[in-house]
């Protein structure tokens, strides 16, 4: 797309920030009509986002900055979510202007709004404000603040299953009394990981949720890079929950997880959002939230960890779950000597982790079709910067017409549970041919582990990552919710057409999507219904939405 060049490896100017708006000006030439329906009633799924709001530039009198209520409601419409999870914790701010300007706003808006509070876990620096770690006293604040506004649904729990001997149940016995007693309707639903949502778990809380929040990452392997188990556990957790009545949503992140190496890229984002909204369609899920949608587009720069240009090859352990020792992970290709020796191979490499990854518990290798050529403790590496190292690899190398070239992340020892990450970039071949040294693509390389806590990839810093994410989000969540709105609509013989359409959008097939929803607009183009003039506007957005894709 031309348009990710006014992306600056910096924020962007006060030029680049009018291109945006031009940008979307274009993509929304009449408004965001689909956006504007009704607030959700019962049984229409949950389309929506978590936290990622947008605040004013400059403090207010009291000193605050508060949310900019107009600019996020308005991402909030572009997006197409009918749903708003609105975190109150990055400012003491956050609870008034909920209550003075957004909800009434986002009521207007036809966007529901659940108050999402972190626990004590996440409250020893930054609580919630006004009421801190007083749940009892939040859910009666939101129970009077939700008979105002009837698109104040619940409470949505952060890291429930985390802080249990807090949340017993008869402290959530007390916390739904308070909230009932000023609203019956109040719901309540915790946000629990996926190996914590098990049946004893629901047996003890049985009649004390109303639902359920789960937040993807991977199961015990918590990373923002596989989405193999994501439909596995989608289908398990979603016939549990089934069997209990409790409805089923599923949180994806858009935005970086803690302890992993940068943000998930777009292509993950992509996946998981496509196999949310698949799961949504066949009725395993009852909503799909994005985690942390940037609504701002510039660069993460903090991603940028390559030694030279964009992309470094990783191996990350994620924190919890650790291979036993002698379990490994490696980046591989096969080289191609090319002429009499020398062959010499100079490489960068280094360990990012915490302080406290004691020594002897992991190591950096190099090898040669097996053949250990160095090594280096990981821990005495993530003391340091990227460093470089030039070997001699011709005793591993004479004489033959090709080799495998390894590298190497290994357990050497079973204890510390810590997370990290072994960083390979910018290797030099001296007599040999090698592919992709730099790591700027995902071509060349193979990632191989003997065990499923260790993740290899290439990773490629992105710096349109915001925008593209947000693109992509847009496209699918409007256009799902679109074909959704004109199934009534619709005369008989184009609703397989519409199933046509759906399928390509969930299948990753913009090309075909975009041919279908050309034939889904000629009945709206005959009409002279104003609905169906509205639902033409939209589909006219979708298509530009889905040529911008491509």
């Amino acid at each position: 797309m031309y348009m990710y060049a006014i992306m600056l490896n910096r924020r962007p100017s006060a030029v680049a920030c009018l291109m945006c708006v031009a940008i979307l000006i274009f993509l929304f030439p009449h408004g965001s009509a689909l956006a504007r329906d009704s607030v959700t009633q019962p049984n229409v799924p949950m389309i929506g986002d978590y936290a990622g709001e947008l605040r004013e530039k400059q403090p207010r009198k009291d000193g605050f900055t508060h949310v900019d209520t107009p600019r996020l409601v308005r991402r909030l419409q572009e997006m197409g979510v009918n749903t708003y999870f609105y975190l109150i914790w990055h400012s003491a701010s956050d609870w008034d202007d909920l209550r003075l300007e957004f909800l009434p706003a986002a009521k207007e808006a036809g966007i529901d709004v659940w108050v999402y509070l972190v626990p004590p876990s996440e409250a020893r620096e930054r609580r919630s404000e006004p009421y801190g770690t007083d749940y009892v006293a939040w859910m009666r604040a939101v129970g009077h603040l939700s008979r105002s506004f009837s698109n104040l649904k619940g409470v949505v729990m952060d890291d429930f299953n985390h802080n249990l001997s807090v949340f017993t149940p008869d402290y959530l016995r007390r916390m739904r009394a308070a909230g009932h007693e000023a609203n019956p309707h109040l719901r309540f639903y915790p946000q629990i990981y996926q190996p914590a949502i098990r049946k004893e778990l629901l047996s003890r809380y049985r009649g004390l949720f109303d639902g359920i929040v789960m937040t993807y990452r991977d199961g015990i392997y918590r990373n923002t890079q596989r989405t193999q188990q994501l439909e596995h556990q989608v289908t398990q957790i979603s016939r549990l929950l089934h069997r209990e009545g409790l409805p089923f949503v599923l949180m994806v992140h858009a935005s970086k997880l803690s302890a992993t190496p940068a943000n998930p890229s777009a292509r993950y984002v992509n996946e998981t959002l496509r196999a949310g909204l698949s799961r949504l369609t066949q009725g395993e899920l009852q909503g799909l939230i994005t985690y942390v949608l940037q609504k701002d587009w510039f660069p993460e720069t903090r991603d940028r960890l390559a030694k030279v240009g964009h992309g470094y090859g990783c191996l990350f352990v994620p924190p919890g779950s650790h291979p036993p020792a002698g379990r490994s992970g490696e980046l591989k290709q096969v080289v191609f000597p090319e002429g009499p020796p020398p062959y010499r191979l100079t490489f960068y490499h280094r360990v990012i982790a915490p302080a406290r990854l004691p020594a002897g518990q992991y190591i950096q290798e190099i090898l040669v079709n097996g053949n250990r050529v160095w090594s280096q403790d990981a821990a005495i590496a993530s003391r340091k910067n990227w460093q470089q190292k030039k070997l001699d690899l011709t005793p591993w190398l004479k004489g033959k017409r090709e080799a495998v070239l390894q590298l190497r992340l290994a357990r050497k020892q079973t204890g510390s549970r810590s997370w990290l990450f072994a960083a390979f970039d910018h290797l030099e071949a001296t007599g040999f041919k090698m592919e992709n040294p730099e790591f700027e693509t995902a071509i060349g390389w193979t990632a191989y582990a003997d065990h499923p806590a260790i993740i290899g990839e290439t990773l490629v810093y992105d710096p349109r990552r915001r925008m593209r994410v947000y693109l992509q989000t847009m496209t699918l969540f409007r256009a799902y919710r679109w074909q959704e709105e004109i199934a009534s609509a619709l005369p008989e013989e184009f609703q397989k057409q519409r199933e046509d359409f759906r399928n390509h959008l969930l299948q990753g097939r913009p090309t075909q999507a975009l041919s279908s929803l050309d034939s889904l607009l000629k009945p709206f183009r005959q009409s002279s219904l104003e609905s169906q003039h509205r639902l033409l506007q939209e589909g006219e957005m979708l298509k530009r939405l889905l040529s911008i894709a491509q």
